[in-house]
């Protein structure tokens, strides 16, 4: 069923996502100030990091500790607030909402039960990052926080590693160092950023291969995000040619072409006739 939101032309209660600085306070934009100060509570990860900002802006409200382990279970009331009457904003600690933090599943409530969403922006440390980076920007691919298991981060670095756009990920001071060895080894000549401390007193931007930064990386502390750039077609041709000649095959079938088409893909990826990739993999 089609949901259409008029967003300002109501008098209705709503739900503020309400964006915040991602280190330096004097990103708060006017909106966020008004919105935090006209609200009658704020939703927010931890209330000690909130009430920093609050104090700083000299605004008064009830805080409610709204984050990953608990936003199951009380998002049911924070919607019934709004349909009682009251103006609920979520924040996080840092940045917006719902970008690797909570938020997604009280505006999808919202939007189920016709509550309005009003959605006040501020800094992201991804688009940050990203800008500062020197790495293209028309077509991205951000992953947020990459598993905390060393093997499946590998694998899910793996993954990417044909993906041309441009990757952006965030990472922890405690485990880049792996991060970053398991980039090299992976994607050993790709050029990469790592930000830290974006918009804070020891913000810095690093630029190079994954191992000139590693030869660094005990130095590096705070939060961290990586822009990476996206794979060329010349890297990826290589890697195809490396597989086994099968997988080659299932390469390009598992992107929809047929049989025919496929074995086209891979001859000309090889630089050999169509006739002697249908005899070799005949012959297996």
């Amino acid at each position: 069923m089609l949901k259409r939101q008029k967003t300002f032309q109501n008098e209705q209660a709503k739900l503020y996502l309400v964006g915040v600085p991602i280190g330096n306070f004097d990103d708060i934009t006017l909106r966020a100030i008004n919105t935090l100060a006209m609200v009658d509570i704020i939703f927010c990860e931890d209330t000690r990091v909130t009430l920093k900002l609050l104090k700083h802006l000299n605004i008064k409200k009830p805080l409610k500790s709204y984050h990953t382990f608990n936003e199951n279970d009380i998002t049911e009331s924070l919607i019934a607030k709004i349909k009682n009457g009251q103006n609920v904003a979520i924040v996080s600690d840092a940045g917006m909402p719902i970008i690797s933090d909570p938020g997604y599943l009280a505006v999808k409530y919202a939007i189920l039960n016709d509550v309005v969403v009003v959605v006040v922006p501020s800094a992201s440390a991804f688009t940050t990052a990203l800008v500062g980076s020197g790495i293209p920007s028309n077509r991205i691919v951000f992953t947020g926080f990459l598993n905390s298991t060393a093997t499946k981060r590998k694998k899910e670095l793996q993954d990417l590693k044909d993906v041309q756009d441009t990757i952006i990920l965030y990472e922890s001071p405690h485990r880049i160092k792996e991060t970053l060895t398991i980039l090299n080894e992976i994607m050993p000549t790709r050029y990469i950023c790592l930000a830290r401390e974006l918009t804070k007193t020891y913000e810095e931007y690093l630029h190079g291969t994954p191992q000139e930064i590693l030869d660094v990386v005990d130095e590096i502390k705070g939060e961290i995000v990586i822009v990476i750039e996206g794979a060329t077609l010349k890297e990826i041709n290589q890697d195809l040619i490396a597989l086994p000649l099968e997988e080659h095959m299932l390469h390009y079938l598992k992107q929809g072409l047929d049989e025919k088409d496929a074995m086209r893909m891979v001859a000309k990826d090889r630089h050999i006739s169509k006739s002697s990739i249908y005899q070799a993999l005949k012959r297996k």
